[in-house]
């Protein structure tokens, strides 16, 4: 079966516009994201999914100095971009991930991938973010592609086609639904990017790490001995209507 990692990003972020393009480190904030999934064993089809429009030549600029290959589809309909973008690259297997978690860990995402092949058939959607147990920025949802295709079918709603999916989340029943918890609850960890306060969290925190791949133990391990580095604790992460 063919997997491929396929990450959603745009300039026009309506919190923090161009967040993606933000400086980190040595590269930028999604520069960061595809060096670090550079390292996944499934990298092989990674692909930055983005807009037609004209600010978004910035986020084809990025993929292109990663040697990173992207695709360009609808602005608001993410159902449609992924389903194209799927079709084009004959994928069996979708690793839906958002530009905004610079910190991903691959080894998380190759783990969830191997299990979600072990048990081809038993498993349609599989995520670590549904219940949160992991720091928010490390999410990871796994979906096939006839589960994309059904999805094209029954969402009708815009913040379903937006945001792919609220329809499952809201019907699991309905779905071969399984999560893939931590072991304790890092939830009350933002490490993801919508703000200026969780930017500048993001740059502490990295500056505190002697390497840019560190694994998720290693992130957690520091902000838990390093409580100061974290300066989004009031950060309110948006609904999918909002």
């Amino acid at each position: 079966m063919k997997v491929g990692i396929l990450i959603q990003a745009r300039m026009g972020s309506s919190r923090l516009p161009g967040k993606i393009a933000l400086p980190l480190g040595n590269t930028t904030v999604l520069g960061l994201m595809l060096e670090r999934l550079k390292r996944s064993k499934y990298k092989q089809s990674l692909v930055v999914l983005t807009t037609e429009e004209e600010i978004d030549n910035r986020t084809v600029q990025i993929a292109e100095e990663n040697s990173v290959s992207f695709f360009r589809g609808s602005s608001n309909d993410l159902i449609k971009r992924y389903l194209d973008a799927a079709k084009l690259h004959n994928l069996d297997v979708i690793v839906r991930l958002t530009g905004d978690c610079p910190f991903i860990d691959p080894s998380i995402v190759d783990y969830m991938v191997d299990f979600y092949l072990y048990n081809k058939g038993r498993v349609e959607f599989f995520t670590n973010c549904f219940q949160r147990t992991f720091a928010r920025g490390m999410d990871i949802e796994i979906l096939s592609f006839d589960l994309l295709r059904r999805l094209d079918s029954v969402c009708k709603l815009p913040h379903e086609r937006e945001h792919i999916v609220p329809y499952v989340e809201e019907n699991t029943q309905e779905f071969l639904f399984f999560e893939y918890p931590n072991h304790k609850d890092d939830s009350k960890f933002r490490l993801t990017i919508d703000t200026m306060e969780d930017y500048e969290t993001l740059k502490l925190v990295l500056s505190s790490l002697s390497s840019p791949h560190f694994s998720y133990s290693d992130l957690i391990r520091l902000v838990e001995t390093k409580p100061e580095l974290i300066q989004n604790q009031s950060v309110h992460h948006k609904a999918y209507t909002e």
